[in-house]
């Protein structure tokens, strides 16, 4: 697991760029990154649309990779397993959150 220090600095090299934040091939929002606030595990992220600025939370995420395009959120089961724990986490049991088993993918230009 990353720390904040490290995700905070990513996000820093993205500021004022246009971005699409996309999980599961879906573009979940799209505009210029302006803005950015951590509180405790969410990171809300402010984008300036067409129309007005709208607001984004994401998660901390379980890991994190930064290629030359794009910032990966990594919230698969595998990243917090452990060998010796092969039951940690029943995805089928209760209700899950919006981004667990899968990545979040922020492209930028």
């Amino acid at each position: 697991m990353k720390s904040m220090m490290i995700i905070t600095n990513m996000l820093d090299q993205i500021l004022q760029r246009d971005i699409e934040i996309v999980c599961d091939k879906k573009v979940i929002r799209k505009g210029t990154f302006i803005l950015y606030t951590v509180k405790d595990y969410v990171m809300t992220l402010i984008i300036k649309t067409p129309t007005n600025n709208k607001s984004y939370d994401i998660y901390y995420p379980f890991d994190v990779d930064m290629t030359d395009d794009m910032i990966i959120f990594d919230y698969t089961i595998e990243k917090i397993q452990c060998e010796k724990s092969d039951n940690i986490i029943d995805t089928k049991a209760g209700t899950t959150g919006k981004f667990l088993d899968k990545k979040l993918k922020i492209r930028y230009v």
